[in-house]
């Protein structure tokens, strides 16, 4: 079993006791408190990159970043560095909780999006719960119909959302849901391989979208990236967090 279906195996049994009776309409009341995508349109309005920063301790492929001991040292160098928006993956299995996203919302203002492995409509809840101002929904573990399901439910509650893809499929997937933001992984999933070209070929077919490029990025690759795909907005994790001055580091890449 590979890390991704071991993930999703987990998710599926751990939410199983997480079903609860949810009141969309306790929900709804709630306006959109930092508004995730005006985050990254305001950047791409001036012609500078939109950054989404990355927190997450470890990785199936990195134990620990730089030996990562506190959240706050590391949101608080976000905070003060050009990125628009911050990523805060809640998983276990790096490092993650939904508690980490209490503790940024005491650091900065900066919009929220939680990145987990969302497979139900208990999940979107808790995401706008826990204050998060947008979600992920990877399309390789849900169907389409799910897919659409969550999507306009996340809408519904005044959260903003972003769908990644990894190739042509899953890209069908995404046909006829009126999905502003469309990720794409230039990370197998289940290989855990990195590949900068996706992003630049899967571009292509894109129409009418925010594309952001996740993983491998760096200031070494983020214009090329840019120059043959004419992706602005980036989710960088890994070069950041290896990276000791960050807010350093994440300047470059908004100038780059």
């Amino acid at each position: 079993m590979n890390i991704l279906d071991k993930i999703v195996l987990e998710k599926t049994n751990h939410t199983k006791y997480l079903k609860q009776k949810t009141n969309k309409k306790k929900y709804s009341k709630y306006s959109k408190s930092k508004y995730f995508l005006s985050a990254i349109e305001s950047n791409l309005n001036i012609n500078k990159n939109a950054l989404i920063a990355e927190f997450k301790r470890y990785s199936p492929s990195v134990k620990n970043f730089n030996k990562i001991k506190y959240i706050q040292d590391i949101l608080e160098q976000y905070h003060k560095s050009k990125c628009c928006c911050i990523s805060i993956l809640t998983d276990k299995n790096f490092g993650g909780s939904l508690n980490d996203i209490t503790i940024a919302k005491k650091i900065t203002d900066k919009p929220i999006i939680r990145k987990d492995f969302i497979i139900n409509e208990t999940q979107v809840f808790e995401t706008k719960e826990f204050g998060a101002d947008a979600l992920l929904l990877i399309a390789k573990i849900l169907s389409k119909s799910n897919i659409k399901k969550l999507h306009n439910l996340a809408i519904d509650i005044g959260l903003d959302v972003l769908i990644e893809i990894e190739n042509i499929t899953e890209a069908r997937k995404i046909e006829g849901i009126d999905a502003k933001l469309i990720g794409i992984n230039n990370r197998n999933l289940k290989e855990q391989k990195i590949d900068i070209n996706k992003s630049i070929k899967l571009s292509k077919i894109l129409k009418n979208k925010i594309i952001i490029s996740e993983s491998g990025v760096t200031v070494s690759n983020i214009k090329k990236i840019k120059k043959e795909s004419g992706i602005s907005s980036f989710l960088i994790g890994g070069s950041i967090l290896k990276n000791d001055n960050k807010i350093k580091y994440i300047n470059r890449l908004y100038e780059a």
